[in-house]
């Protein structure tokens, strides 16, 4: 008796999910969208699509979906009605119902099962996801209120004054996960302050050695090649020395232009703090209306070596980097993206088999992330006003690697990358940097964050110094 309770109870539960994840949507019956399908699934209730749509491996595009009631089928959807020119209506038979997401949930990035833990403002009742969201937005509220919690079980939600961010990330653990986390994030985002509207794409690979790319029996790497042509490269930007070289360290010096006996880190503990100002927030400093992001799976890099002011913060399942991707293009998606975004690939930092370049399994690895990176410059480069905006893609390296290790001071572990380029699908633009700079000796603290503040055009106050041959 109690095993059948116990499975009566968990169908409920269930049930109450679905049920409110349909609360999110607008209903449109006998219409669909024609030719925008993303993804296809089979043998499912509306419901279920609805809860699909809004799972966090598919939350960063997924706005709408199309129910076949005779088969019980929908196809997901990146676009709504309104992106298509509208919902055809006239299919022979009616056979589909059309499910929007709410506008006003739109304006709030979603979290499955989870929820901040005692940071919790005002608790409303007896509603749905869109009544929080509305209730979050209105003037009574709209200066104070930036996130709120759902339980799903009792369809009552907490209104909070906190992000995730505030507090160190978002409490995952909860028995039954009856909760989901909704974070306010403008759908359109915030104008860019920096002057030339200039940003910033750095993108992080994990393990990555910089003789693993362009080398004679390298695997091919489209993406990054064109970048290095179109740009600079070092082949040997110098970790460890002074500290490590494991992720934590080389990480924070690529985020502060600080070896570890300043900025702190000293290992890969989630505990230790960041001592000197990550780049991003050296940015706010500047230009206090920037807004920068983050994505990665690496709970350090969303917790003690996350910027302090981070606006859009997102964890992706482990070595998911399709959501990852997915994270940036929705990003890249708004009028007005980001200041500067952090894009974090972890698959590379294999810890099997060999860091060698030829070696077959770190080749293939190397070529997915390549892949990866490919989807976002497309993105990019699709922006309706990219021509007038100013963007530095720098891609770097935490360490390099030895067998089927790091964090010790072989040349091997000490050899990452660093690439430099402002002119991607820009014919005839002037390149912040260009040529290989791989015979000037180069550290981990002259690496990413002097070039990026040289580059927007503020005061470097780091250990280290930018290539004298890139910008001015």
């Amino acid at each position: 008796m109690k095993q059948l309770a116990l499975a009566l109870c968990t169908v409920l539960v269930s049930t109450l999910a679905s049920a409110a994840a349909l609360d999110s949507f607008d209903f449109t019956a006998n219409a669909a969208i024609s030719g925008f399908n993303t993804e296809h699934l089979t043998q499912v209730t509306p419901e279920q699509c609805a809860s699909s749509c809004l799972a966090t491996s598919r939350a960063n595009w997924c706005v709408s979906f199309d129910y076949y009631k005779n088969t019980q089928e929908c196809d997901l959807s990146n676009k709504r009605a309104a992106d298509v020119g509208g919902l055809k209506t006239n299919y022979a038979g009616n056979p589909y119902d059309h499910y929007g997401i709410k506008d006003v949930l739109r304006a709030f990035t979603f979290t499955a099962n989870a929820a901040i833990a005692g940071y919790n403002t005002e608790r409303l009742t007896g509603v749905s996801p869109a009544a929080c969201a509305s209730a979050c937005l209105d003037g009574s509220r709209s200066n104070w209120c930036r996130s709120f919690d759902y339980n799903r079980t009792t369809q009552e939600c907490d209104l909070s004054d906190k992000r995730a961010r505030d507090i160190g990330g978002l409490k995952t653990d909860y028995s039954g996960n009856p909760y989901d986390h909704y974070s306010w994030a403008p759908v359109d985002g915030v104008p860019n302050p920096l002057p030339g509207n200039r940003h910033v794409l750095l993108i992080g690979i994990d393990g990555l050695r910089g003789d693993a790319i362009g080398c004679s029996g390298c695997v091919a790497t489209p993406a990054l090649s064109a970048l290095i042509q179109g740009g600079a490269v070092h082949h040997n930007l110098l970790a460890g020395g002074s500290q490590a070289t494991v992720s934590g360290p080389g990480w924070a010096t690529n985020f502060t232009g600080f070896w570890a006996d300043q900025h702190g880190v000293t290992s890969n503990d989630i505990t230790q703090p960041l001592l000197k100002p990550h780049v991003f927030d050296q940015i706010k400093q500047g230009y206090p209306t920037a807004t920068t992001a983050v994505v990665a799976d690496w709970a350090n890099l969303t917790h003690n070596l996350l910027p302090k002011q981070a606006d859009y913060v997102v964890s992706n399942e482990a070595k998911n980097s399709q959501q990852a991707t997915d994270a940036v293009k929705r990003w890249l998606a708004m009028s007005n993206a980001p200041t500067a975004i952090f894009y974090y690939l972890h698959n590379v930092d294999i810890h099997a088999a060999s860091y060698d370049p030829l070696n077959a399994n770190y080749q293939s690895k190397i070529a997915g992330e390549d892949a990866q990176i490919q989807q976002v410059l497309n993105a990019l480069a699709a922006r309706p006003n990219y021509a007038s905006e100013d963007w530095l893609i720098v891609v770097a390296s935490d360490h390099g690697g030895i067998n089927s290790s790091h964090g010790g001071q072989t040349a091997q572990e000490r050899d990452a990358i660093l690439i430099l380029n402002n002119t991607w699908q820009k014919s005839g633009k002037t390149p912040y940097c260009s040529g290989d700079l791989s015979a000037v000796t180069l550290t981990q603290v002259n690496g990413v964050t002097p070039h990026v503040l040289d580059f927007l055009g503020l005061p470097n106050v780091t250990a280290g110094q930018k290539y004298a041959g890139c910008g001015q």
